[in-house]
């Protein structure tokens, strides 16, 4: 009994750091807040402790700090606080203050939901869902979800959506799908608003509503998320389901890239390259293709290239367009492996490198009819090859199957140059080249 007194003196201590920290009766001052926290956290009061976690984890009164935030949350865990427990296990999923660890993250979290804290459960249902830390149980994610939901938590919902939609641990249904995903978009939550959109402008398993589409995309938007903005840029653009407006669909896409989507960023560089409904300018194209190309986005990267060789919106560079194009066919373009290979090539002005040349058109020859030719042409003339028609009538012949034009007329020219045997043995090795799938043929 003797102790009675001072716990009611630490439990007022922190209810008094409470009304500091929400400036309820006084004026809201955090440093005064912390020291009220601090001195009933050191006598162990779990819910001080757990309030100076949160001073710590969000740096109000004090620096930020996730190792001191991880340290009260922990004692106040220890105590079996359900909140200090459930965010002890958010910090050891997320990695703040420590390394993640989803062993962790998972005991708490079923310490707290077993005293039925909802963040927990819904917590744990991702966990379940995504099999992170535990084997993936989508029958023990769907009834921690289902546990959230019912109390109309929009994480737990979307978590249904997403359950449904996917088909896993219940059948694929998407018109319960997109039942959960409103009842959360109507809370605010900003995936479920942008999956909205997207299943009413996409038009599969539930009917088309361009409409609907585009309120939705319109609050996900309004919250940040990049996709949404780029996807009403798609819509206005293409004038799909709508009215065609380039004005909105520049708007929407400037948004998305300025929150730095690269999509969104190659989009507005090729409307401003090609003068889609819009002044061209060659400045404003290559500053947008650069930044998406920046992020390793291909095609931007193979434009830039482009437009860099060719001298539009700057000054030609064969070298820097070289290494742009080479960044876009590391990543398998081979559009950009056939054009590394006309640069290698040269013209007039710059001195082939042949042997750089054959390895990009060889490269690229398996998906570009053009690098076909080009092959054809190089052994036709012999450049940076011995002269060899019968190689060169293969590749003329595989690129002719197309009716590439050009082929056609190579595979003409060289004919004439050969005798029967040879034009036969031709045809066989470009049988056998498309059989290995290109493979060995050089």
């Amino acid at each position: 009994m003797k102790d009675k007194p001072l716990n009611l003196q630490l439990a007022a201590l922190n209810n008094l750091g409470l009304m500091y920290a929400n400036g309820q009766g006084v004026e809201q001052d955090f440093a005064q807040a912390m020291q009220c926290y601090a001195l009933a956290a050191e006598q162990g009061v779990a819910h001080a402790q757990s309030n100076l976690a949160v001073m710590y984890a969000h740096g109000q009164g004090v620096a930020k700090d996730e190792q001191k935030a991880l340290k009260w949350y922990r004692a106040a865990a220890e105590q079996g606080l359900p909140y200090a427990q459930s965010n002890l296990a958010v910090m050891y999923a997320n990695g703040q203050g420590v390394e993640p660890d989803y062993q962790e993250a998972l005991k708490w979290y079923e310490a707290a939901a077993a005293q039925g804290d909802s963040l927990a459960k819904i917590n744990l249902g991702v966990m379940y869902a995504n099999g992170q830390g535990v084997a993936q149980d989508y029958q023990k994610a769907l009834s921690y979800y289902e546990g959230g939901a019912e109390l109309d938590d929009p994480v737990a919902q979307f978590g249904l959506g997403v359950m449904y939609a996917n088909g896993h641990g219940v059948p694929r249904d998407m018109q319960t799908a997109c039942h959960w995903f409103t009842l959360a978009a109507e809370r605010e939550h900003a995936q479920a608003q942008f999956n909205l959109g997207f299943f009413y402008s996409l038009g599969q398993d539930i009917a088309a509503d361009y409409d609907k589409a585009v309120v939705w995309y319109e609050r996900a938007a309004a919250q940040g998320e990049p996709a949404a903005n780029y996807n009403l840029g798609v819509l206005y653009s293409t004038g799909q389901g709508l009215e065609k407006n380039t004005e909105k669909a520049l708007q929407y896409y400037l948004a998305a890239a300025r929150q730095g989507d690269a999509a969104a960023q190659f989009n507005l560089g090729l409307i401003y390259a090609t003068g889609q409904d819009t002044p061209q300018d060659d400045t404003v194209a290559l500053a947008w293709y650069q930044l998406a190309a920046d992020q390793g986005d291909a095609q931007a990267q193979f434009n830039l290239g482009v437009m860099i060789a060719k001298g539009r919106g700057t000054a030609a560079s064969q070298t820097v367009a070289k290494q742009w194009l080479q960044l876009a066919a590391d990543q398998g373009d081979a559009q950009a492996l056939y054009n590394l290979g006309v640069l290698h090539q040269g013209d007039a002005s710059h001195q082939p490198n042949y042997p750089q040349a054959l390895a990009c058109y060889r490269q690229a020859a398996a998906a570009h009819d053009d690098a076909k030719v080009a092959l054809g042409w190089l052994y036709a003339k012999g450049l940076g090859v011995l002269q060899d028609f019968v190689r060169a009538h293969m590749w003329f012949n595989l690129g002719a199957i197309s009716g590439h034009p050009e082929a056609i007329n190579g595979r003409d020219f060289v004919a004439q140059q050969m005798i029967a045997p040879q034009i036969a043995a031709a045809q066989d090795m470009a049988r056998a080249c498309q059989q290995a799938n290109f493979k060995g043929f050089d």
